[in-house]
């Protein structure tokens, strides 16, 4: 009689738990944070360049996943931040282009930038891209913490009237890297100078650094990071006009990683003052690559 009295106390213990949802069976995977996302495709320049999707994710108790990020005349500022990475990988990147308002194909472009999406309890994630009205790339995948990458999964790409338009390929995504660190090199075209700066996380993805031109002198830095790319300004230490830089962290790029910078000139000049040729996505002009110390 005890053993099934027992029994009996097992089983309508069991029930009541599952009733009450006792376990995180129905919880959704957390994509929430800092996020750098690759996607290629054979599609893009022929095989020859990587787009990097950069964001800030937010997420609600029920999985849904947001954030936007508007495109102005000069570049890209809010939680999202496009950058096209000349190179057939991450570990062969050259240059760089970033988004800026009127770059979505179509004609259309009102410079929004939005991801929605969700992530389910099985940790199936899907993200839309929303660009400049009509374009969208959608993303669907999997999150798996333990796994490297963390993301993995695939992309289609909506661009009526345009040569995007039904591209597919893959996607990789991994939690962004602190800036904090020391890096080194030398302006495009100018081998003659060198270049060494350090940087240091702060909150709120923003960033300080400071360092040494070793034909112009010493300047200070400040930014901030959308995923591991980001808006830098740089100021002589002894005077003169800041100059707005758009930085991009290739961890591949290297022994340490790198940082890929390039300043924006405008979104139609037909070359670089500087030489630097003229990515083959997106505009700018290439400062220089500085390798992680």
């Amino acid at each position: 009689m005890r053993r099934l009295l027992l029994l009996s106390a097992i089983v309508t213990l069991s029930l009541t738990l599952a009733a009450c949802g006792g376990g995180d069976s129905t919880k959704p995977g957390s994509m929430a944070g800092a996020w750098d996302f690759t996607l290629s495709s054979a599609n893009f320049a022929n095989g020859s360049e990587v787009l990097a999707l950069e964001s800030i994710l937010a997420q609600d108790n029920s999985g849904n996943i947001s954030a936007s990020g508007p495109v102005n005349a000069n570049g890209p500022s809010g939680n999202v931040f496009l950058a096209f990475l000349s190179g057939s990988s991450l570990s062969s990147v050259t240059e760089m282009g970033i988004d800026f308002l009127g770059a979505a194909c179509g004609g259309n472009d009102d410079g929004s930038r939005n991801l929605t999406g969700t992530i389910s309890s099985s940790h199936q994630v899907t993200i839309t891209l929303h660009r400049g009205g009509s374009q969208t790339v959608t993303i669907t995948g999997t999150l798996n913490a333990s796994a490297t990458p963390p993301f993995s999964g695939t992309f289609t790409i909506s661009a009526p009237g345009c040569g995007s338009d039904g591209d597919t390929g893959t996607v990789t995504g991994v939690l962004a890297t602190s800036a904090t660190g020391s890096y080194s090199g030398s302006p495009y075209n100018n081998g003659a100078d060198n270049v060494t700066f350090s940087l240091t996380s702060a909150s709120n993805n923003a960033f300080t650094g400071n360092g040494t031109d070793s034909q112009n002198g010493a300047f200070t830095l400040t930014g901030n990071s959308v995923g591991n790319a980001s808006s830098v300004v740089s100021t002589p230490s002894g005077g003169g006009n800041a100059t707005q830089l758009f930085t991009y962290y290739d961890s591949q790029l290297g022994a340490n990683g790198s940082v890929v910078t390039i300043f924006f000139p405008g979104a139609n000049v037909p070359s670089c003052p500087n030489g630097a040729p003229l990515p083959k996505g997106g505009a700018g002009c290439l400062y220089g690559i500085f390798a992680k110390q």
